[in-house]
């Protein structure tokens, strides 16, 4: 995650800096300070792209005590030998019992059998195997955690909640690495749920759970002094009933989802760097207040169009050049190019506010990052509904639907940022025109304004100072103000930039930089 981009040299902000990321850390170390269980769940691209573990070790490594519980590693499997990869059909191992015991004496002679041996290789006893038992497992979860205490699999729970022990650890279990083919029955204790003794997914990160639970409770351990369990998962590592069975217990689990984790503030830090590294532009002509408004502009498409997909969002800015011409083209390649959701992932989003967790219906949908929280609101993935750009030959316009999502996203962005900057326009184009007035300011407020501020009736230069730049372009047209060209034009052009942006259009490139370079001269000008 935070390899340098081979086009630009830029080295991407660490997970661990985005103001969204720490903001969860300090939630799950807050709980497991307090002494309660954490499972933490995250969504399928975040394990793929490493993301998942570096929270993860995150979060445990900011206990001072702390057992990492490390993944299973199975033994290599046997490989054939060349000699015998031809054989079809046949076993050449057999069991050493069956083989016979000869007692001969060795007298330094060869001895003759009648024991043909041609064309077939001779009988290796085969290796034992244990019986099959949970008890036997190397591989499982609590044997695992044993080998890190030191003790055997049976003790492991119990050596965790020992009297005399001064500081109680935080367990750390990356639920992606656990396999779904060992039991998860451990044989100790009577902890029960519905993954004892079973073979599905997860049902050993259940059971000790619910194991530590039990042996808490049983030992008396108040919530200073309780071991606690940290789980990194996704929802296909655990049953499906756990997260909310943990959720409405007894309170000793907190229960975190990668939900409305990450904000526009995220988005904006981690294409900073991507944005800031442009080509030497230290010339005479430059313009800094232009360009400034102009990145500002870039970014919050970038941020709008991504949300939280922060991979999604560094290609875009690395790929798209600013203009609104080649917008589609360029998220049309980046989509192409990173793994995303299907427009089948995603169910009909029947309403709009986000709450804390992901609904049951919508939880499949999160996991494959279809559905997201952004800024407290649902919201589909770009990819569901924007297609990707082919392998080979030409890029498909897109329809009228896809055209007018995106159009509606890139004016939310041309608003947020230009907004501020019309509202400071007017102020000081106001200021001006007090000294270019034809009419007295009070017979101009009551003609042109269409709703005259009671609160200002009795001081008529302010209420003029508040009038929307409609209503000044309006008494500039019918001669009751006379402004100089400049301002005039200026004026004229944060109209058409407010009309357009009031009707969810988008800003042409000519339109908005023209109005970048207006709003930097107008600086410039004395008040």
């Amino acid at each position: 995650m935070t390899r340098t981009e081979p086009r630009t040299g830029v080295r991407p902000v660490p997970p661990g800096d985005l103001p969204g990321v720490r903001a969860q850390l300090r939630g799950v170390a807050s709980d497991l300070a307090a002494g309660r269980n954490c499972l933490w769940l995250v969504t399928d691209a975040m394990v793929e792209s490493g993301l998942a573990d570096e929270l993860y070790r995150g979060a445990l490594f900011g206990s001072p005590v702390r057992v990492d519980v490390p993944a299973p590693a199975f033994p290599r499997a046997r490989e054939p030998e060349p000699e015998r990869e031809a054989e079809k059909g046949e076993d050449r191992w057999t069991d050493g019992d069956e083989l016979p015991y000869l007692d001969l004496p060795d007298d330094g002679f060869d001895l003759d059998l009648g024991w043909s041996l041609e064309g077939r290789p001779p009988l290796v006893p085969a290796p034992r195997t244990e019986p099959a038992g949970p008890r036997r497992d190397p591989y499982g979860l609590l044997a695992r955690l044993a080998g890190e205490l030191g003790v055997d699999a049976d003790s492991a729970v119990a050596t965790l909640v020992a009297p005399g022990r001064d500081r109680r650890p935080v367990v750390g279990v990356r639920g992606w690495t656990e396999p779904d083919d060992h039991d998860s029955g451990t044989g100790q204790g009577a902890g029960g749920g519905a993954g004892a003794g079973t073979r599905a997914r997860g049902g050993a990160v259940e059971r000790l759970f619910r194991l530590l639970a039990a042996a808490v409770k049983d030992a008396g351990l108040p919530p200073g002094e309780r071991p606690r369990l940290l789980v990194v998962a996704r929802l296909r590592d655990l049953p499906e009933p756990l997260p909310d069975e943990l959720r409405r217990g007894l309170g000793d689990t907190a229960v975190h989802w990668w939900w409305g984790a990450l904000g526009r503030l995220d988005t904006a830090t981690a294409v900073a760097p991507i944005l800031d590294h442009g080509p030497d532009t230290s010339g005479r002509d430059r313009d800094p207040l232009a360009e400034r408004i102009r990145r500002a502009v870039r970014s919050e498409t970038v941020v709008e169009i991504c949300g939280p997909d922060l991979e999604l969002a560094r290609l875009l800015a690395l790929e798209w050049d600013g203009a609104q011409h080649t917008l589609g083209t360029a998220l049309g390649r980046c989509l192409a190019t990173t793994p995303g959701p299907a427009p089948s992932d995603c169910p009909p989003l029947r309403r709009i506010g986000a709450l804390l967790r992901p609904g049951a219906e919508l939880r499949q949908a999160w996991a494959v990052g279809a559905v997201v929280s952004w800024e407290g609101r649902l919201r589909a993935h770009v990819g569901v509904w924007h297609p990707a750009a082919p392998a080979d030959g030409p890029v498909p316009s897109p329809d009228g639907d896809v055209r007018a999502r995106l159009t509606a996203l890139v004016s939310q962005a041309q608003q947020r940022v230009l907004a501020p900057w019309i509202e400071e326009a007017r102020q000081r184009l106001a200021v001006r025109a007090l000294g270019h007035l034809n009419r007295p300011a009070a017979t101009l407020v009551a003609d042109y304004a269409d709703r005259p501020p009671a609160y200002l009736a009795g001081d008529p230069e302010r209420a003029f100072l508040e009038l929307q730049v409609g209503e000044l372009l309006r008494a500039h047209v019918s001669g009751a103000l006379a402004l100089p060209p400049r301002d005039a034009g200026l004026l004229r052009l944060l109209v058409t930039t407010r009309n357009v942006l009031s009707h969810r259009s988008v800003l042409y490139d000519r339109t908005l930089d023209e109005l970048c370079v207006e709003l930097s001269q107008a600086d410039l000008r004395a008040s």
